[in-house]
């Protein structure tokens, strides 16, 4: 499984074992088996012993793991559960301890994705995204909002008002970039019936430079892919920018009255590559 590739990520409790198959079959890049909040502290101990039944009979580097955080009475047996040869990453709830992250690193030799969702890890993103076995970051935006004390998530059937979250999501954009990261996943969209929204917000993510999105339900996989796949005007603009690129020498051109230069062949190019199944 190439970690960095992923865009699609898809949640299914580790108490419903019985989801576990639909959620691989869903179309989704990879899901996340999760046994921090989607299962209650009673039931955290027996869903890890079925997980682990589950995870011995399952190819190599099939799927993530959501682990319970670093200072919970369930992280060392869930780091336990992690050597596992199924499991291809571990995603980090609350990561707040670049130390800790290193030793998680060291004791399963996999790759982490720390969820970045409160003041004190955005405080320490560089020190946590050069954790060496940090992969990609993650925007926990619930939590976040939670732990900043903000106005969100609104009542039910009145708008959601992401703006307040751009200069947080940028910065996990630009750090991921500065490090040599993958481009982080966007936090999760939890209307599971609002396919138009979700595209919307998706739509948003990208032009911030995030290539993926953390998904709450299967419905959520096609529309989400969908968003994320070039649109036809895209697809004809970068057409006329490469030909207008190539019949020039790669000079600076006018295209459709708009300067085309390097950078902006660049991006016609990767419209192009950009491949969604």
């Amino acid at each position: 499984m190439n970690i960095n590739a992923l865009q699609t990520l898809l949640f299914v409790p580790a108490n419903r074992p019985e989801r576990f198959e639909k959620a691989l079959n869903s179309g989704a890049d990879a899901i996340i088996i999760d046994l921090e909040d989607a299962v209650p502290p009673a039931e955290k101990d027996a869903a890890r012993s079925t997980l682990a039944n589950w995870l011995a009979e399952q190819p190599s580097a099939s799927v993530l793991i959501r682990i319970n955080g670093t200072n919970t009475p369930w992280f060392n047996q869930d780091t336990v559960l992690c050597r596992s040869d199924a499991v291809a990453a571990i995603v980090v709830p609350k990561a707040e301890d670049p130390g800790a992250l290193t030793e998680l690193a060291n004791a399963c030799d996999k790759p982490l994705l720390p969820f970045i969702e409160s003041a004190r890890a955005l405080f320490l993103l560089n020190d946590i995204a050069t954790v060496n076995g940090v992969a990609r970051l993650l925007f926990g935006q619930l939590d976040m909002a939670l732990d900043l004390g903000m106005d969100y998530p609104p009542p039910a059937g009145e708008p959601y008002d992401e703006t307040p979250f751009l200069p947080i999501r940028s910065q996990l954009v630009v750090c991921s970039r500065a490090h040599g990261l993958a481009a982080p996943l966007d936090a999760v969209y939890t209307a599971f019936n609002d396919d138009q929204g979700l595209q919307a917000y998706v739509h948003e993510g990208m032009k911030l430079g995030f290539d993926g999105i953390l998904l709450v339900h299967p419905r959520q996989v096609r529309p989400a892919t969908q968003a994320m796949a070039p649109t036809e005007a895209q697809i004809v603009w970068a057409g006329k920018v490469l030909a207008a690129g190539q019949q020039h020498n790669g000079a600076v051109v006018a295209v459709s009255e708009h300067m085309v230069d390097s950078p902006v062949i660049t991006r016609a190019r990767r419209i192009l590559q950009h491949k969604r199944h």
